[in-house]
């Protein structure tokens, strides 16, 4: 990639970042649509028409399949780890809660988990593992993964969007990355995220029962 793709592939991020802060979304509807169009449909075009590479050059590919379950298995113990210290030192479950009609019906856990959680923790992948990790990482290496971790946080701060259900996307920023990373695809990272969210619920179902 050349210095002015690379500049201008930055500036991107930055203008999407700041229009997605500042657009307006009066319901969750509309706030599925407007993160599709500026995490995902706008990548893709900007990414084949003006870079003119492959979707596979951001993650969107098969990858090392060894790299992705290796790191993916070495990250979920790490995402473990931290998730118990923050329930036993923090008290992280008075503040993580979940609806009662999902701890109360196993279809509807199965339901929300694959319906609403799968898709947003899929195009957080996408956006911050795949575009701007596997983009920016051409010039800056490794030190890609801390820069979208960065990123995603204080889009997260800068929104004034925190609640504590975004709390393990955040812990799964930078592990997710380190995933991608290896793996050079997002799919393991999307799995590595999705079940340290699901074994997190499911343990916090199998509490209140």
């Amino acid at each position: 990639m050349k210095t002015k793709e690379f500049i201008i592939t930055l500036f991107l991020i930055l203008v999407l970042l700041i229009v997605y802060g500042f657009f307006p979304a009066k319901n969750s509807f509309q706030q599925l649509i407007v993160v599709a169009v500026f995490f995902v449909i706008i990548p893709i075009i900007f990414n084949k028409l003006i870079l003119k590479r492959k979707l596979s050059s951001i993650g969107l590919g098969i990858g090392s399949w060894k790299q992705g379950v290796i790191w993916g298995g070495i990250c979920l113990i790490a995402g473990g780890i931290i998730l118990f210290g923050s329930i036993y030192f923090f008290n992280f479950l008075k503040h993580y809660t979940i609806q009662a009609i999902i701890a109360q019906n196993y279809k509807n856990f199965l339901f929300y988990e694959f319906v609403y959680v799968l898709p947003i923790v899929f195009v957080y992948e996408f956006f911050f593992r795949g575009f701007i990790m596997l983009t920016i990482e051409i010039k800056t290496y490794y030190w890609a993964i801390v820069a979208q971790a960065l990123v995603f946080f204080i889009l997260i701060l800068a929104t004034k969007s925190f609640v504590w259900a975004l709390f393990p996307y955040i812990i799964g920023a930078p592990l997710a990355g380190i995933v991608a990373y290896k793996s050079r695809s997002i799919f393991y990272s999307t799995g590595f995220q999705f079940i340290m969210i699901i074994i997190l619920d499911a343990g916090i179902v199998r509490l209140i029962k």
